[in-house]
């Protein structure tokens, strides 16, 4: 039987659709250190009053029945001159409903699962045109290899099978033009180009990107140009709906949806790659990857990023970079060239029912002990220097609370260097709280 294989979602030259292949899971670091890493839609019914017919207007204007029996003899007025173009008096006119007065009827008469599911219809629909005109694709041509050979381009052909040979997904997050992107989309690029959904076209400039969390950005010129909302990684729920936008198979602005299958996934998608990840079934296929993961309220929850595939195509599991580090990363990039991650010095595991306090279980969200278990701390090192010791409970870091040891590994890595950082621990049942100084994790 084949094993399951890590897919990075971008086209590339063979037809398997990768530059390079993601391996087997992995929960482990390097040795002696852990990785530290509605609007509700409201339809109403309504209640539509029907006009009276001409039969109940004329019941309603005739006389009483003693009046008809004696009438009052007159002259009959003289009749109009256009006689053919003055409608009898029991003549009804038929005149076409508006379209407003069809969408009432069809609201009024719809089942309350109907109303339901064009509600949700609806969310989807104004989530992905929010976010629709900032999503582009990247289009890239190697520096080893020839553009003749790429499988995914020669599906359609074109004028772009003779230029490139691979293809991504970004989305615009400036309005002067700041792309967010996969690492893997354009590493090892001799030129990379972006096309808008309107059609417009430019050649990238200044890549920057980080392999550690395959995250990259790039510069494209112009000015107002469309952008995505950024939204919340931080408090998503499983089973919550989320549409993927990007390019598979060179289908340009394609959409698809989907649910949140599970959140802070700590993965090891290659021996380069590693972190948490946000897992969905929203369809995700090569071509996909650097494309956003938008929420219903059309904010950029994540940057999709890999599948977990036998075959190289979608099988329902799709991975990504939640939106919180990778803005984090794009702010250290822009600002340092690099991303510089915090390093405790601390090796850790999740808490188990025998080592940790029942009581402190969460609610709803998790059925086990909360907290960082520490297994070893490494001599003179931050963790060293904080007073931790091996079996000791980190609950809290840096005012964050603290559920697993991948919690703990991602708020390290994002947390300030050379700043005093609160750190809240159980020891022998007992809640102290310590202080701990990151430095820069070493390469």
């Amino acid at each position: 039987m084949n094993s399951m294989r890590w897919k990075p979602i971008h086209g590339g030259i063979a037809f398997g659709f990768s530059l390079w292949t993601m391996l087997c899971l992995a929960d482990e670091g390097p040795a002696g250190a852990a990785i530290e890493s509605d609007s509700a839609i409201a339809t109403a019914v309504i209640e539509l009053d029907t006009d009276p017919t001409a039969e109940e207007q004329s019941a309603a204007q005739a006389p009483p029945a003693q009046a008809l029996e004696a009438p009052v003899a007159q002259e009959a007025p003289p009749r109009p001159a256009v006689e053919e173009q003055t409608p009898d008096a029991t003549t009804t006119l038929e005149t076409s409903p508006a379209p407003e007065a069809l969408a009432a009827t069809a609201t009024a008469t719809a089942t309350p699962e109907l109303v339901g599911a064009r509600a949700l219809s609806l969310a989807f629909r104004r989530s992905a045109e929010r976010t629709l005109p900032a999503v582009v694709t990247i289009l890239t041509r190697s520096k080893e290899a020839s553009a003749k050979q790429s499988a995914v381009l020669g599906i359609i052909g074109g004028e772009d099978e003779q230029i490139f040979d691979s293809m991504g997904s970004g989305v615009i997050i400036s309005p002067d033009g700041l792309v967010l992107t996969n690492n893997h989309v354009i590493q090892n690029a001799s030129r990379i180009d972006v096309r808008l959904a309107d059609g417009r076209q430019f050649t990238a400039q200044d890549p920057v990107s980080d392999p550690a969390s395959d995250v990259a950005i790039l510069k494209i010129p112009g000015q107002h140009l469309p952008t995505a909302e950024l939204g919340d990684s931080t408090d998503l729920f499983v089973g919550e709906w989320v549409l993927a936008i990007g390019s598979p198979f060179q289908i340009e602005s394609s959409v698809s949806a989907g649910i949140i299958s599970g959140t802070g996934r700590r993965r090891s998608l290659s021996s380069v790659v590693a972190g948490q990840f946000i897992q969905t079934d929203a369809a995700i296929n090569p071509g996909n990857s650097g494309g956003p993961l938008i929420d219903l309220e059309g904010r950029v929850i994540g940057i999709n990023t890999a599948i977990s595939s036998r075959t190289g195509g979608f099988q329902g599991i799709g991975f990504a970079i939640p939106i919180s580090r990778a803005s984090w990363i794009k702010d250290e990039l822009l600002e340092f060239g690099r991303v510089r991650r915090g390093y405790a010095g601390v090796r850790t595991s999740d808490v188990t029912l025998e080592v940790g306090d029942v009581s402190s279980s969460g609610a709803g969200r998790h059925s086990r002990p909360l907290g960082a278990y520490v297994r070893s701390v490494v001599p003179d090192y931050p963790a060293y220097l904080a007073g931790l010791k091996s079996g000791d409970i980190i609950l809290e870091f840096a005012d964050q609370r603290v559920d697993s040891k991948g919690d703990f590994a991602e708020i390290v890595q994002q947390s300030p260097l050379d700043k005093p950082l609160p750190i809240v621990i159980q020891r022998a049942g007992q809640r102290q709280t310590l202080t701990m100084t990151l430095v820069e994790r070493p390469k």
